[in-house]
């Protein structure tokens, strides 16, 4: 886990450097995802004054309990290693590029293996696989400071997740629901481009 998180910093530090001979490039980390086991490196490219797109790429990797009612099958400890793509297109409603508030559009498709901490108790059956699709409807508000970004927004998803046959996540705080919800985070960030 140190070590993914090792990488990520590297990243975070190395990517504005890339950007900064670029226009309109930001370089971005969901602060919230830390709150459910993932890891976040995202990008945005300004297409026009008011617009822009986004791709976040999350690193999925924590500790979760598989439960199943089947008595042969148990389940039992596992860590969930994945990733997440998340495109997204912006419509800025300010005069400055790339600040103030934005409504969004965004997609996901996630993919997760769960790895069992303890084999035993498993049996035949290996642990399933995590796969889900989506689609958010965000508004927000970006704020640039000097040439760091606070990021903050909430809105709805839709979440379509593939059937993990007799096996489910058991945790109390993020269950993985299908269906509509609530979504919402704080995002951090650095702008590489010029100023407009």
């Amino acid at each position: 886990m140190k070590t993914k998180l090792a990488i990520l910093f590297a990243l975070a530090t190395a990517l504005p450097i890339w950007a900064a001979a670029q226009v309109g490039h930001v370089i971005r980390t969901n602060l919230t995802d830390v709150l459910v086991g993932r890891y976040s490196l995202g990008g945005e490219v300004f297409i026009s004054d008011h617009h822009s797109l986004g791709l976040d790429i999350d690193c999925i990797s924590q500790e979760v309990f598989l439960s199943s009612d089947h008595p042969w099958y148990p389940g039992g400890g596992t860590e969930k290693r994945g990733a997440i793509l998340e495109p997204q297109l912006r419509w800025y409603l300010g005069e400055v590029v790339g600040q103030g508030a934005y409504a969004s559009a965004s997609g996901f498709f996630g993919y997760a293996r769960y790895h069992p901490l303890d084999e035993e108790n498993w049996g035949a059956i290996p642990p399933p696989e995590w796969l889900a699709v989506g689609s958010c409807l965000h508004v927000g508000h970006q704020q640039r400071i000097s040439r760091f970004l606070l990021d903050v927004y909430l809105g709805a998803t839709w979440t379509q997740n593939k059937d993990m046959g007799i096996f489910y996540e058991d945790s109390a705080l993020f269950p993985q629901p299908s269906g509509f919800r609530m979504s919402g985070g704080l995002r951090f960030g650095f702008y590489a481009g010029k100023s407009r």
